[in-house]
């Protein structure tokens, strides 16, 4: 009884330690939300453009240099973010998706120095079940550059 009750507690560590796949997915949505508003508030302070660029396997952050090319954020935050191998991005800019299998330069989302946002929804999902039922998480952005955050109900 004793070990049943040992194993039992034991089971509970992991699970509430590992956090299973829909902590993983809103850590991914939490970490997108947080680099999104370090970089609003850079572009606000230093009065440039930024922008992130997305694709299947993750996104970068990019800043709009003086001669109009796009170029890796001068900053010491976290400019590139891979997923996860079975974690996938899906992004719907300004109510139309997203084809990011296909590499793009120009970014996708825009942060002005405003504090205006390009309108988007990014959604975490697992690679290898794309069925309804399977957990999802939403982060998305109005053109005023909110952000709002929540798991995504089949």
């Amino acid at each position: 009884m004793v070990l049943v009750l040992i194993g039992i507690i034991a089971s509970f560590a992991l699970l509430s330690v590992g956090g299973g796949p829909r902590a993983r997915l809103a850590e991914e949505g939490r970490r997108l939300a947080a680099l999104v508003e370090l970089h609003q508030q850079e572009a606000i302070l230093n009065g440039a453009t930024h922008g992130i660029q997305f694709d299947r396997a993750g996104y970068t952050l990019l800043t709009l240099g003086e001669n109009g090319e796009w170029q890796p954020a001068a900053t010491d935050t976290l400019i590139h973010h891979a997923l996860p191998e079975d974690i996938v991005l899906s992004l719907w800019v300004e109510g139309r998706p997203v084809d990011l299998k296909t590499p793009r330069q120009p970014p996708q989302v825009l942060l002005l120095a405003s504090g205006e946002t390009t309108e988007f929804v990014a959604v975490f999902g697992f690679a290898d079940d794309p069925s309804l039922d399977t957990p999802r998480y939403r982060v998305a952005g109005d053109a005023l550059g909110r952000l709002t955050m929540a798991e995504v109900s089949p």
